[in-house]
């Protein structure tokens, strides 16, 4: 029988929480765990998945809709390791019972440039975003359905609560099948907001959040430098609800053709179907990266 291929889903994005799945054979990794254990259960439930089949958690940072304090408890529970910039140490260590993933053995950290095993079937790679006090976290994630296969691999772009897109961002994501990247404002919807200034001002900085002009921006750099027709599709997180809205991104990301088909948006309040992408044949992706770099 064949091994199923790696899926993502996400279970939610936006300022109230954002977490998504990625699952291969081993079990299902969370890509930040901003819903309580039991409101993420329910909707891996829904996706027809469980929680304890989650053996690890990647946090790209502790901002509480991207980490709920429960989880403490249930990584301790369901012997989940969590994955975690080391910057992000003093943060971690804040949290009520912190202590017992670290006794317990459960919390392993990393520096961007530093490729890890998250599980097996996925590796990852990172590079430090800027955001706030101690900036966040982009991922690549390598996921395997056939470990002696050499090409049946697909790869994860995944960045969220950015203010500006890096160089370094577009070189870690060149050549993903699989784009997951914040699109969070429309510039307009916030200056005409009636939120505090000083919020508006934060989120509009280099700091704060990407405009859906900077994600289409960002995707467009990371097609150029991918080649091969990828990414083969484009999932946008974390949509402000006071400051977004789905016909303003739409209109955006409709001045690329090529596109069309392949965006998704996610939601705050439900999650997405399980998505499954072809993947890039392995010798393809190399010689890209290598011209990249």
């Amino acid at each position: 029988m064949p091994l199923p291929r790696p899926s993502l889903c996400v279970l939610g994005s936006g300022s109230g929480g954002n977490s998504a799945a990625l699952r291969v054979e081993a079990g299902v990794v969370l890509i930040d765990a901003g819903f309580s254990p039991r409101a993420t259960a329910a909707r891996l439930a829904q996706a027809g998945s469980d929680l304890c089949e989650v053996k690890a958690v990647c946090v790209t940072h502790f901002d509480r809709d991207h980490f709920r304090p429960g989880w403490v408890a249930a990584l301790v529970g369901l012997r989940a390791r969590l994955f975690c910039h080391r910057w992000h140490l003093d943060e971690l260590r804040r949290l009520r019972g912190a202590n017992r993933l670290f006794a317990a053995g459960l919390v392993q950290t990393f520096s961007e440039n530093e490729p890890f095993g998250v599980i097996p079937g996925v590796r990852a790679e990172t590079t430090r975003l800027q955001h706030d006090r101690q900036g966040t976290t982009g991922y690549r994630f390598e996921a395997r359905w056939a470990a002696s296969l050499r090409h049946a691999a697909v790869h994860v772009g995944y960045a969220t609560d950015l203010g500006h897109v890096p160089e370094a961002l577009i070189a870690l994501l060149a050549g993903v099948d699989l784009l997951c990247l914040e699109s969070n404002y429309d510039a307009g919807m916030t200056t005409r907001s009636s939120r505090p200034s000083f919020v508006n001002r934060r989120n509009l900085s280099d700091s704060g959040h990407l405009s859906n002009e900077q994600a289409f921006a960002a995707v467009a750099a990371i097609r150029e430098r991918s080649g091969g027709g990828n990414p083969r599709r484009v999932v946008l997180l974390h949509r402000s609800s006071q400051c977004n809205h789905p016909t303003k991104i739409r209109r955006v990301f409709a001045a690329e053709p090529a596109l069309r088909g392949r965006v998704t948006l996610t939601d705050q309040r439900r999650r997405s179907a399980w998505l499954k992408v072809p993947a890039m044949r392995a010798v393809v992706r190399d010689q890209l990266r290598l011209a990249s770099a």
